[in-house]
Parts: structure tokens; sequence; C-alpha cells
């Protein structure tokens, strides 16, 4: 049991520390074009590694804010469907272990490609496209800690607990603010 307090915990932390990083590259990322678009338009001349640097840090974000999704269960899924089905523990343990999988071959082939990057310079910018190519690895990393922290909720929690959880998934599928325990008035957008 303790190391499933461990997974827990772990899982925790890289989701705090991806959001938290996703939260500060967009902040960055919305200076950086604020201050091209005041550039270009208000004096004149623009800022020549603003949209290099700003679709880099995109790169980042998307591939941290992945695995925050991931942990939270919010990629795209047809949870009504899902929380129906009869050996559900065992289908979304398959789901976890395919996906590590795919997160092990994102970190491999990801390490592959940030040292390629490490011989070219962006051209704008003029820094190594080393450090824009490390979110993959970086990213596929952080997936892979979620899928694993996934995996061994699924291992250790009993069935009732998972199908409530899967049927509270199928119920914010609909879009209903009692559901989700949003505020009435609140609904999605």
């Amino acid at each position: 049991m303790n190391f499933f307090r461990i997974a827990e915990r772990t899982g925790a932390v890289a989701k705090k520390i991806a959001s938290h990083a996703t939260v500060l590259l967009f902040i960055i990322m919305t200076l950086i074009v604020w201050a091209q678009i005041f550039f270009r338009f208000v004096l004149g001349g623009g800022i020549v590694w603003s949209e290099e640097i700003a679709k880099f840090l995109m790169v980042w974000m998307a591939l941290l804010g992945s695995s925050v999704l991931f942990a939270e269960g919010g990629h795209i899924a047809i949870n009504f469907f899902i929380s129906k089905i009869r050996f559900l523990r065992y289908i979304l343990m398959s789901h976890a272990i395919l996906s590590a999988v795919l997160f092990i071959l994102l970190i491999y082939h990801g390490i592959d490609y940030a040292v390629f990057g490490y011989k070219s310079i962006a051209t704008a910018s003029g820094i190594r496209k080393f450090w824009p190519y490390l979110a993959i690895p970086v990213g596929g990393g952080f997936l892979l800690i979620q899928a694993f922290a996934r995996f061994i909720h699924l291992l250790f929690t009993d069935d009732k607990t998972i199908r409530a959880e899967e049927e509270a998934r199928a119920r914010c599928e609909i879009f209903t603010a009692e559901a989700c325990d949003m505020p009435i008035g609140k609904e999605f957008v």
C-alpha cells in the first residue's frame, strides 16, 4: 500500500510541476507576442526572434500540458460508453500500459531528435534547436510518470471506485452543471 502512495504522490508532484511550468511558459509567450505587436505596430519595427521563440514555447506548453490532461483524464474519450463496459479495470489498465509504451517510444526517439537538434541553430533566435526539441523527451517523461501513476491507481483501487470515477467523467461529458459540481448557470462552452 505504501507503493500506491508513492506512485500517487509522484504523479501529483509531476502534475503540479507540469501545470506551473505550462502557465509560466504561457505568460512568457504572451509577453513576447505582445512585445512583438508593440514593436511592429507602434514603433514600426518588429522583433526578429519573437515568432520563433513563441513557437518553441508553444511546443513545450503542449507537451507539458498533455501530461496534466492525462493525469486528469481530460484527453478525448467517450466515457459514457467506457463506464458501461464490464471489465472496465482491465481495459483502463491496458490503456495505461499501451500509453506507457507510446511514451517510452516518445522519450527514446525524442532524445535522438534533441541530439540531432544540437547540431543545428535556429535561424532567427540563434539558439540551438536542442532546447525546443528537448520538449519531446521531457514531455514524454512527464506523460510516462502519469501513465505509471494511473496504472498503479487502477491496480490498487477497488472496482466500485474505478467505476464511480469513470461514471463521474461520463456525467461531465454530457455537459451538465450538476454532474461536474459546477454552480448552476456555469455550463461548459
